[in-house]
């Protein structure tokens, strides 16, 4: 019986001992808040710009990790394989534009600030680079800048990846003239719409 209350009490201990490992100071095992928002000013404004400019044509998917968008060749050893992997499972693009009808990757967009060296995404990242070119994607690198405009977007995304710029017609609209009625056609009008 004794022995019996000892081992419940070495358990008993062991699991506070543990527990008490993974939780921070208050005991609490998920010590997490709630972000106010998903994006940061600057990525919020540019993807409300990116969905003016390309929005018609293109889905929007953001941060899309590198990993997600390509794949090893075929024929390359286990070692190379798994290195390339490693190398990329850590990388992550601001943007990625998709197709809307046949839902295939168009390019990706990455968002630059080169205000100082330590800026996001300042300093190039060649392997995120040549990963993209080797798979044909294109890479968007657009500078963090206020005064973009739509069409100035949609033309350097289209642009950048082959296609010609649709130059944007203003709908036409049409101001309708008062027909122009005979005075007993007036009046009878007129009557029509006071028996109703």
């Amino acid at each position: 019986m004794e022995f019996a209350l000892l081992l419940v009490f070495a358990l008993v201990a062991g699991a506070s001992i543990v527990i008490a490992k993974y939780t921070d100071t208050g005991g609490n095992p998920y010590p997490f808040n709630r972000k106010d928002s998903v994006f940061s000013t600057v990525e919020a404004t540019f993807l409300s710009l990116l969905e003016r400019a390309v929005g018609d044509k293109f889905k929007i998917v953001s941060r899309v990790k590198l990993i997600d968008l390509i794949e090893c060749k075929p024929g390359l050893s286990k070692k190379a394989r798994r290195a390339a992997l490693a190398k990329a499972k850590n990388k992550q693009l601001d943007y990625v534009l998709i197709d809307k009808t046949t839902m295939n990757i168009v390019a990706a967009v990455d968002l630059v600030n080169n205000s100082n060296k330590s800026g996001h995404k300042a300093q190039k990242d060649w392997f995120v680079n040549g990963a993209l070119e080797s798979a044909n994607i294109p890479h968007i690198r657009m500078k963090v800048k206020t005064g973009y405009k739509a069409n100035e977007v949609r033309s350097a995304i289209l642009y950048k990846i082959g296609q010609q710029p649709q130059p944007v017609r203003k709908p036409r609209t049409r101001i309708e003239k008062p027909a122009v009625l005979s005075p007993s056609q007036a009046k009878a009008h007129s009557t029509q719409l006071a028996e109703i």
